[in-house]
């Protein structure tokens, strides 16, 4: 997806690195395919590549295409953007064991609750067999990182948070896109994401049937539980006060955020889920949005002193600080400074400069 690819873009513009980005030509997220289109004036090369079980993180794997990549180009570091257990992981160990052995090797998790892995004891061993390959690993936060040395990883490991694209999520004029929706004169509180149980979109309804004031509820995505919140909607009198917008391409997201006075995230934990980052809320901060969100997982530590936070499921909670924000606007104004400030934490360009620092790193060790 073209906002984040953004993050190894700046990493190759540095002098001393040339780069290949091995990316999946087609790719389903959210509901929708997304397909590899190319960039104009990148200092990396994009190659995208045939892959089999598109949109299964842990499954999919590349069906041609790559194996020259690693006998041609010799990298010296291979940095893979996905889960230990996966089967392009073991692809790509395999690759490194046969064409360069020598190449340092880094891989990413996101794991964000402890968690047995499905589909037998297959998963189990190609973890073990990356672990034993890694130089270095890039959990999602400390918390990942304690996940993984949990599961046997005892190497060095640094956390990297998900990024944002400030060139895209940006404060921007969208009346004329807000009038369409019908969402002038009132308060425009969204939301962004799955329309799945786990993120708490019927407590976000739940919480709206409370408010008294002028609003609408701008929800964009699109989900296999739609259909029972649109269900919950109705039970609570409120269907007309809802404008639903099915997934939208990444890189139409900040013109929806634009439209929001406040930006919620609900999420809610299940016994194999959890919020594992929440990044539409440093998107929402980048457009000057105050954002809340529940206490699940690692929203409270994304959003720190930036936003409001309430008890997940808690419909009354939420509906609370929406009322706070609409009545203090003082407080709406110190949370958006707020929230710039800490975006940028989280740029992919403060991302990549630590990133390639600890490829310079890796390579006099």
């Amino acid at each position: 997806m073209k906002p984040y690819r953004r993050k190894f873009n700046l990493i190759a513009a540095m002098s001393d690195v040339t780069m290949r980005v091995v990316t999946p030509k087609r790719w389903y997220e959210s509901f929708q395919d997304i397909y590899f289109e190319p960039e104009p004036d990148i200092h990396c090369e994009e190659i995208p590549c045939p892959i089999r079980f598109s949109g299964y993180g842990s499954r999919f794997y590349y069906r041609s295409g790559i194996a020259q990549h690693f006998k041609n180009f010799q990298p010296d570091i291979i940095h893979l953007e996905e889960e230990a257990w996966s089967l392009n992981a073991l692809q790509t160990v395999r690759l490194k064991r046969k064409h360069c052995p020598n190449s340092k090797f880094i891989f990413r998790t996101s794991l964000s609750i402890p968690s047995k892995q499905r589909f037998g004891p297959l998963p189990v061993w190609i973890e073990r067999r990356v672990f034993r390959e890694t130089d270095m690993a890039f959990p999602l936060s400390e918390n990942a990182g304690k996940i993984l040395r949990n599961r046997g990883y005892h190497g060095k490991q640094i956390p990297f948070p998900n990024g944002v694209d400030i060139s895209l999520f940006q404060k921007q004029d969208m009346h004329q896109l807000r009038n369409a929706l019908g969402l002038s004169n009132c308060f425009v509180i969204g939301y962004v994401g799955r329309l799945l149980q786990m993120k708490g979109v019927d407590t976000l309804i739940e919480s709206a049937a409370i408010l008294d004031f002028p609003f609408k509820l701008l929800i964009v995505g699109s989900g296999e539980d739609k259909s029972k919140f649109v269900e919950i909607a109705a039970k609570n009198n409120i269907s007309e006060k809802i404008i639903w917008i099915d997934a939208v391409p990444p890189e139409e997201i900040p013109n929806y955020i634009n439209c929001m006075d406040t930006l919620v995230l609900p999420s809610r934990t299940t016994p194999d889920w959890v919020e594992f980052f929440g990044r539409v809320l440093i998107e929402g901060m980048a457009c000057e949005v105050p954002v809340i969100g529940s206490d699940s997982g690692e929203i409270p530590q994304v959003i720190g002193d930036a936003g409001l936070i309430f008890p997940e499921g808690d419909a009354n909670a939420l509906a609370e600080r929406i009322c706070k924000l609409v009545e203090d606007n003082s407080l709406r104004v110190s949370l958006q400074s707020r929230g710039l400030d800490r975006v940028q934490h989280f740029t992919w360009e403060t991302i990549a400069q630590r990133t390639y620092e600890v490829y310079q790193q890796l390579l006099v060790e």
